[in-house]
């Protein structure tokens, strides 16, 4: 009995401490007195402002300055435009070498020529009144004169016309004396009476005629020989026909020819 009672107060003790170890358990006194007693009255302390601390490192687009640009001008547009082909740009007037300007346009050939003065201007200029009036002259003058006949002056101290065979200069000669009145309405001046030139057309020469070249009789024999010391049957035969269509020459000719021929070798 006494070690069963001594187990069971060993097994309280045990349970007890168990459960100070856990801390549900009974607390010691010196733990109870702490508790009875009143605890000291603490106040709280006001946090204080904390000031912020700027960050170690910022946002690139922040940290760039805001800057408005200004407006753009037409005039520099077609800067930004690529070139067309691959070609570049050319400078503007003011930019470049030297800032020269470059001309917008040049002028052609014939109005240089119109603008000149002297004996050259005064070329250019009589020869644009014939062509006007070789145009006005043509507009009155039948159709089937047309190719056939070339005005050479019209004014009030001549009228002077150019046909190509004395058939048209006929046709012309009935045509002229209607078409005067017109001309002289059109043109506003009294003409003369009008001359008319034949000048035949001349023809585009022939083509030189190639002199034919013959056999003579020294050639001949030539020919002949050579065909019998050919072994060729078919080239002494084609050798001797044409040896056949020899023409007998003069004799100078016939000597000289002789003299330059060759003298026949032997074909082996």
């Amino acid at each position: 009995m006494i070690d069963s009672a001594s187990r069971a107060v060993a097994r309280q003790h045990t349970a007890q401490l168990l459960k100070m170890l856990r801390g549900y358990g009974p607390a010691p006194e010196s733990a109870e007195l702490e508790r009875t007693a009143d605890p000291p009255a603490t106040v709280e302390p006001v946090p204080a402002a904390v000031a912020e601390v700027a960050p170690a490192y910022v946002r690139l687009l922040d940290a760039l300055p805001q800057r408005t640009l200004p407006p753009m001008p037409d005039s520099t547009l077609p800067r930004l435009l690529p070139p067309p082909c691959g070609r570049p740009l050319r400078p503007p007037v003011g930019e470049g070498i030297e800032g020269r300007t470059m001309p917008l346009s040049i002028p052609a050939i014939g109005q240089r020529l119109r603008q000149s003065s002297g004996v050259l201007g005064r070329l250019v200029a009589k020869a644009k009144e014939m062509n006007r009036l070789s145009h006005i002259f043509r507009a009155y003058l039948p159709p089937h004169l047309h190719d056939h006949v070339v005005l050479i002056q019209l004014d009030q101290e001549a009228w002077e016309v150019r046909t190509d065979s004395a058939s048209w200069a006929t046709r012309l000669r009935y045509a002229l004396p209607n078409i005067g009145p017109l001309l002289s309405e059109h043109l506003g001046v009294t003409l003369p009476k009008p001359r008319i030139h034949v000048v035949p057309a001349t023809a585009p020469p022939s083509p030189p005629q190639r002199s034919r070249l013959t056999l003579t009789q020294r050639n001949a024999e030539l020919l002949e020989a050579t065909a019998r010391n050919l072994s060729d049957v078919r080239l002494g035969a084609a050798l001797r026909r044409l040896a056949a269509n020899a023409r007998p020459a003069s004799g100078a000719a016939e000597e000289e020819t002789s003299r330059l021929a060759p003298k026949p070798s032997p074909v082996r």
